[in-house]
C-alpha cells in the first residue's frame, strides 16, 4: 500500500512597484496629504495614473502601487499580463480573507512611502475591483485612512461588520458611478453606499455620471476632485 503523500508549502516572492507623484511646490519640510489609487482588475498602476491626469497637479501626494495577483489577459491580438488586487471564487470567507491580506499589503506600501516622506491625512480610491478594496481597507484602518472612494465598484458594506468603533465617525465614504454601467449596476452600487450610511457611517457622498459605462470618466475625476478637497482638509 502506497504511503500518504506528505504536503508542504514554500513561500514565492514577486516585485510589486508603485509610482509615487509629488504635488507641484513639494516642500519636505511638511507633511502632506496622500491619496492612494488603486487600478481595476487586469489594469496597471500606470492606467490608473492615466485616468487621474486631471488631479495630479492637486496638493498632495499620489501613490499608485500595482496590483499583487499577476495573470493572463488573453486578447484575439496579443496576451498580456494584468493584475488583480484579490481572489474571488464566490467564497465570501475566502474573499473577505484575500481583501485582508490586500490591505496589509497597501499599509506596507504606505509605510513605506512614509518612511521618506512625511504624510499627514490619506485617502484611498479605486476604480473597479480597486474601488471594491478601497471601501475595505480604509474603514479596518481608521488610524490610516480619513477617506475612501470606489469609483465603478461596491462598497461591500457586508465585510464592515467588524470595523473599528471609530471608523462610522472618522471616515468618509464616496461612490461615483455611471449609469450606463453593465458590470455593477448603479441601483447596486447606490445599495452599498446607503447601506454603510445605514451602519452608522456619518459622511457619505454619492455622484452619478449618467452618460458613463464601467469606467472613470472625466465627470467622475471632476467630483472626486472637489471630494477630495474636502476630506483631506
Amino acid at each position: 500500500m502506497a504511503s500518504e503523500p506528505k504536503r508542504g508549502h514554500v513561500p514565492f516572492n514577486i516585485d510589486c512597484p508603485y509610482t509615487l507623484v509629488l504635488p507641484k511646490g513639494y516642500d519636505a519640510g511638511r507633511a502632506w496629504p496622500m491619496v492612494m489609487a488603486l487600478h481595476g482588475m487586469g489594469h496597471t498602476h500606470d492606467i490608473m495614473r492615466r485616468y487621474m491626469t486631471a488631479l495630479l497637479d492637486r496638493p498632495w501626494m499620489w501613490v499608485f502601487p500595482r496590483g499583487v495577483y499577476p495573470f493572463e489577459m488573453r486578447q484575439p491580438e496579443k496576451i498580456r499580463i494584468g493584475y488583480a488586487w484579490y481572489l474571488y471564487t464566490g467564497d465570501q470567507p475566502d474573499l473577505r480573507a484575500s481583501m485582508a491580506l490586500s490591505a496589509q499589503h497597501l499599509l506596507n506600501v504606505q509605510d513605506l512611502v512614509r518612511k521618506d516622506y512625511p504624510i499627514s491625512h490619506s485617502a484611498v480610491v479605486g476604480f473597479s475591483q480597486g474601488g471594491y478594496l478601497s471601501g475595505y481597507v480604509a474603514p479596518h484602518h481608521p488610524e490610516r485612512f480619513k477617506a475612501a472612494a470606489s469609483l465603478g465598484g461596491r462598497l461591500k458594506h457586508e465585510f464592515l461588520d467588524d470595523v473599528p468603533t471609530t471608523a462610522r465617525e472618522t471616515v468618509a465614504l464616496a461612490q461615483f458611478h455611471g449609469g450606463r454601467d453593465a458590470n455593477v449596476s448603479e441601483n447596486l452600487a447606490r445599495e452599498g453606499l446607503d447601506k454603510c450610511a445605514e451602519a452608522g457611517f456619518k459622511d457619505t457622498h454619492f455622484f452619478s455620471d449618467p452618460d458613463a459605462a464601467h469606467e472613470v470618466s472625466e465627470k467622475m475625476v471632476e467630483d472626486l476632485g472637489k471630494w477630495l478637497e474636502r476630506v483631506l482638509q
